[in-house]
């Protein structure tokens, strides 16, 4: 690795649309001199670790991250967490929802915030959340890689496409739009629904419904968006603690792909969305909803201006190849860090070892001499003391 380079290390738990989004800004710093691995915390080992390269832990909740907390905190070597969701208030029961309640995740979650050089994230929201926990909180900003959706294909439609793509974790969110659909249908000629990787409870496919699978990579999940052509793209989200923390990933997208969309009227999209020009913020009732996607089913000239304000908006403070530089200035603090006070990690790291190896010797010491008490009070305990230490002088005359 050359001086100049900033080396950095993202560890994760497993590939999402959070760590390739990551990728994206880390490839576009490589002309900053960014050079980042990747690797699985159930994986890592010592050997992963350099002492010269910033670790980013990315969403980590597993307890076997504690272990690699406490190393590099006896080593004096900073690392960086990166956190794009309120897991504190998440709800629901979904899988992801039910792993980040978990008592013992919760608690890692805590150390590593807390220990972290700097904690990462792309809400001001979250940001504030943070700080009940950490003074080290930092927002960068959010981006978007143009570059996923040069020359792909966009087949003109008679179609009036009305658009979503998530995972299924977004369900509840769709409720907001469900009861509008039908009557949408019933009023818009040639309007067709098209929902990737959720559906709204009780919305099957059939006429006027479409449903495609959930796409785990995620420049295909953006080409198939843009693929799409959709008119319209649908962001809803209620109204709770957890959501007003997200990044604005559904703006980036539709913007990005020059789609007219509608945002709950919340943040994270308050912030971000002009409404009238590069979207519409919408109130969390049914009839708003329907009235939204009407005004811009039928005004085919406001929403073309409306995508391409939205695109223009988009790259003028989203695009990757801008914002990457934040994202370097403060890696390369974090670097700087290192170089002023330097790191220990094999020092710390066979510290640690024989530290564990110790408490682990003595915890099993002290059980036998909680049972040997038990068993025959201070007698017992001082007669297997005895025996123990004499076996001990055994082998020592055994072996000279």
């Amino acid at each position: 690795m050359h001086d100049g380079e900033l080396s950095v290390l993202m560890v994760i738990e497993g590939e999402i649309a959070t760590t390739q989004l990551l990728e994206q800004v880390f490839k576009a710093g490589r002309r900053f001199g960014i050079v980042y691995r990747k690797a699985l915390l159930s994986s890592l080992t010592i050997r992963d670790l350099d002492p010269r390269t910033v670790p980013l832990f990315v969403r980590c909740g597993d307890r076997s991250l504690r272990f690699w907390i406490k190393l590099l905190n006896r080593a004096r070597h900073p690392y960086l967490y990166y956190l794009d969701d309120n897991f504190w208030e998440s709800q629901g029961d979904s899988p992801v929802a039910l792993y980040y309640r978990d008592s013992e995740v919760r608690d890692t979650l805590r150390l590593a915030v807390s220990q972290a050089h700097q904690v990462l994230t792309n809400s001001e929201v979250l940001a504030s959340y943070l700080e009940r926990f950490t003074c080290r909180a930092r927002v960068l900003p959010p981006f978007f890689d143009f570059g996923l959706i040069e020359g792909c294909a966009r087949p003109e439609t008679a179609e009036i496409r009305i658009g979503f793509a998530g995972s299924s974790t977004r369900q509840p969110d769709l409720e907001l739009v469900r009861p509008a659909i039908q009557p949408a249908l019933d009023r818009i000629p040639g309007a067709v629904f098209e929902f990737c990787g959720a559906l709204p409870a009780g919305v099957e496919p059939g006429p006027g419904v479409r449903f495609f699978p959930y796409v785990d990579s995620y420049a295909d999940f953006i080409r198939f968006q843009a693929g799409r052509n959709w008119a319209i793209g649908l962001a809803p989200l209620r109204d709770t603690v957890a959501n007003r923390a997200k990044t604005n990933n559904k703006y980036r997208e539709y913007g990005g792909c020059g789609i007219a969309g509608l945002y709950s009227n919340i943040e994270p999209y308050r912030g971000c969305v002009e409404h009238g020009v590069t979207g519409f913020l919408v109130d969390d009732r049914p009839e708003c909803w329907l009235s939204a996607i009407e005004r811009l089913a039928f005004e085919a000239a406001e929403r073309r201006r409306m995508g391409e304000r939205a695109a223009q908006d988009v790259r003028a403070r989203h695009c990757v190849s801008s914002v990457a530089g934040a994202w370097v200035e403060c890696i390369g603090q974090t670097r700087l860090e290192l170089r002023q006070r330097p790191s220990h990690l094999a020092r710390a790291y066979w510290t640690g070892a024989v530290m564990g190896q110790t408490a682990r010797k003595l915890r099993i010491l002290g059980l036998q001499v909680e049972d040997a008490y038990r068993k025959g009070g201070a007698a017992m305990v001082v007669s297997r003391s005895a025996r123990r230490a004499a076996a001990v002088f055994a082998r020592m005359i055994r072996r000279r």
